[in-house]
């Protein structure tokens, strides 16, 4: 039994640390086994019996006691300015839990992209300090350079390590952040099949069509959803004292919680509904019109759900993006078309809109967007291609 083992009880009971403090004082205790295991051979005593000495790199590192030179020690390869950025990670991603407005989709994303391509890699465990941008460009290279990375999922790459490092500077652990300096457009991404897939105008009606058969509350759900252009936590959000006239008020959405703990492992997934919507911008909040076939699925649904808070419930219950993602996949195997999700749904209708004539600044409001470019991102080709081809020939003939 070491030492660590016979000092736990003792922390464990301590009422006075919390879960986190505890965690830190367990792994400063190993770290503190590791230093005196790596140097106890190569401590030695003076010849007066005054000092404590050890010789490291043609440096002498002396202190009264053992004690006080292991500590010594500990700070070299484990002190603050001495972190690395496998030191730093834990902290970080605590700090960006409790101090920041990251969801826990992100931390989870976070904690998957770390362990994919940070975790074995040696140079994550060398002092930030001595880390040039040298190190990051080759880090970079190496995990592009087989082209198996998206621009995307590298951003997402970036995005993680460039937080370390801004937090690194902002603790003055390190005085710049050596990212900030690299051209990243010098790296390989894999191809995007950019390919359109929304549902056509076609697909939608076959849809539709199907659905007016069925009575019950998730087929409801996804006519609603085709008449509507909403992501699908407002969707499931959406309460009858929303609406208003002829317009729906937006301004909940239901979101999935995964709630890191102090171990950086994930409770389960629960589901909550939250008076903001994605992006926390002031866009996110509008009014949508409600067409004449709206208000009659509205009806429909109003029958089977006459007393609940919200306008798509099952048993007393809020429906859940899994659940209806299920029941959509399911209807479009049934019909022959292919299955996509829920989102998908929010790029047909606002793709047909735009193709029937609305501007893109109406749409853009209408999808909560804060930017055009946003918007132009949701335009895809909804019409069957002989359509193009004739308004291309009457066009250009």
């Amino acid at each position: 039994m070491d030492d660590t083992q016979i000092i736990l009880p003792t922390i464990l009971y301590d009422d006075k640390l919390s879960t986190s403090e505890i965690v830190e004082e367990i792994k400063k205790m190993k770290q503190q086994k590791t230093i005196e295991k790596k140097y106890e051979s190569k401590i030695k005593l003076r010849k007066d019996g005054r000092q404590y000495y050890i010789i490291l790199n043609r440096k002498q590192l002396t202190a009264k006691s053992k004690e006080l030179l292991y500590e010594k020690l500990w700070q070299m390869e484990y002190g603050r300015q001495n972190s690395s950025i496998a030191n730093l990670y834990p902290e970080w991603m605590t700090w960006k839990r409790d101090y920041t407005a990251v969801s826990s989709k992100t931390l989870k994303e976070y904690s998957f992209l770390w362990k994919k391509y940070f975790e074995n890699e040696e140079m994550f465990y060398f002092p930030m300090k001595d880390l040039k941008t040298i190190d990051f460009i080759n880090f970079f290279r190496k995990i592009t350079q087989s082209r198996q990375l998206t621009k995307k999922l590298f951003g997402n790459i970036k995005s993680l390590l460039n937080g370390i490092m801004a937090y690194a500077v902002e603790q003055e652990i390190i005085i710049h952040n050596p990212i900030l300096d690299i051209n990243c457009k010098q790296f390989p991404f894999k191809p995007v099949n950019k390919s359109n897939d929304t549902f056509t105008i076609t697909e939608r009606k076959q849809l539709l069509d199907y659905l007016k058969q069925k009575d019950d509350i998730y087929s409801l759900a996804i006519q609603l959803d085709f008449h509507l252009v909403l992501r699908i936590g407002e969707l499931l959000a959406l309460r009858w004292s929303d609406i208003e006239g002829d317009f729906i008020h937006i301004q909940n959405q239901c979101i999935k919680k995964t709630l890191m703990k102090d171990d950086l492992t994930f409770e389960s997934r629960t589901y909550e509904t939250v008076d903001r919507i994605k992006g926390n911008s002031n866009e996110g909040y509008r009014f949508q019109p409600i067409t004449p076939d709206c208000k009659k699925i509205l009806e429909h649904i109003k029958k089977l759900n006459p007393d609940g808070e919200y306008i798509l419930m099952c048993n007393g219950s809020q429906l859940l993006t899994d659940t209806f993602n299920e029941h959509l996949r399911r209807h479009c195997c049934s019909i022959g078309i292919k299955p996509r999700s829920s989102h998908k749904i929010r790029f047909t209708v606002a793709s047909i809109l735009f193709s029937q004539g609305v501007e893109l600044t109406a749409l853009q409001q209408l999808l909560g967007h804060t930017t055009l470019s946003m918007t132009m991102h949701y335009i895809k080709q909804v019409t069957p291609l002989d359509n193009t081809i004739q308004i291309m020939s009457h066009a250009l003939g």
